[in-house]
């Protein structure tokens, strides 16, 4: 069993028995919160990943981090997980949950990038625009790309729509062009 399989496997029964004990939101919350930890220190990413460094030592550093922070059902969740050999998986498995949460909840994935960094009420036109295209509510995630000048690049699985102000010089651009190319003929 690969390690993806594994992990989907073990973030699949996660949320079933999260669902069955409705936890759910709350386990999603502590994968959130594991990720994000996990991802801005390197040092805590590469203890879980190591060879070297027994299950049982790593258990105790995530069970020092986060066991304030976690529900039970995680906590006890991490100890199996950690008990079976499995702890390089996790970062995959709370991957993997999140994704789960979303299929089950018909949330898709949608980023938009803008030549600065969105207002508050610029963030909820957007996020209505995409939740409009992609029939159902979506997560948005945000990056800032000063070379657009201005507008947007929202992305919506294999759907773009390109509202930025340098993808609308380019294309004025080529129709000077091409109007200039025809008028000398």
């Amino acid at each position: 069993m690969s390690n993806s399989t594994a992990a989907i496997r073990y973030a699949k029964s996660l949320y079933a028995l999260g669902s069955e004990k409705s936890l759910v939101d709350s386990l999603l919350a502590d994968m959130s919160l594991f990720l994000e930890t996990v991802k801005a220190n390197y040092n805590l990413h590469s203890l879980i990943q190591s060879p070297i460094i027994p299950g049982l030592k790593k258990k105790v550093v995530i069970s020092k981090i986060f066991k304030s922070h976690f529900q039970p059902l995680t906590s006890q969740f991490f100890d199996l997980v950690i008990s079976k050999g499995r702890e390089k998986d996790l970062v995959a498995i709370a991957q993997a949950f999140i994704t789960e949460f979303k299929r089950m909840h018909g949330i898709k994935e949608a980023s938009v990038i803008s030549a600065v960094a969105l207002s508050p009420e610029l963030k909820e036109q957007v996020m209505a625009k995409a939740e409009k295209i992609a029939g159902g509510k979506v997560t948005l995630s945000e990056k800032v790309d000063p070379s657009l000048i201005g507008g947007f690049i929202l992305n919506i699985k294999d759907l773009q729509l390109d509202e930025s102000v340098k993808t609308k010089f380019s294309k004025l651009k080529e129709q000077l062009i091409d109007s200039s190319y025809v008028s000398k003929i």
